[in-house]
């Protein structure tokens, strides 16, 4: 996820931290590794917030135009 690549989706992002929480649970890491898992699931983490704060935008502005 480096500053060239697309943002990626909800989906993606969370599909890419179960992977990190899977291998941090099952595999001991060198402090090289553990510390940019850490810093990539930070950036995920972010990413799903972000989307999960829009979408909940979008439904309250769906849900308001109705009334």
């Amino acid at each position: 996820m480096n500053k060239n690549t697309k943002e990626p989706g909800y989906d993606e992002a969370l599909k890419r931290l179960e992977e990190i929480i899977a291998k941090l649970e099952e595999e001991d890491q060198g402090m090289d590794e553990l510390t940019e898992m850490v810093k990539e699931a930070g950036k995920l983490v972010k990413v799903c917030k972000k989307k999960l704060t829009m979408t909940a935008e979008e439904i309250k502005q769906a849900f308001s135009d109705d009334d």
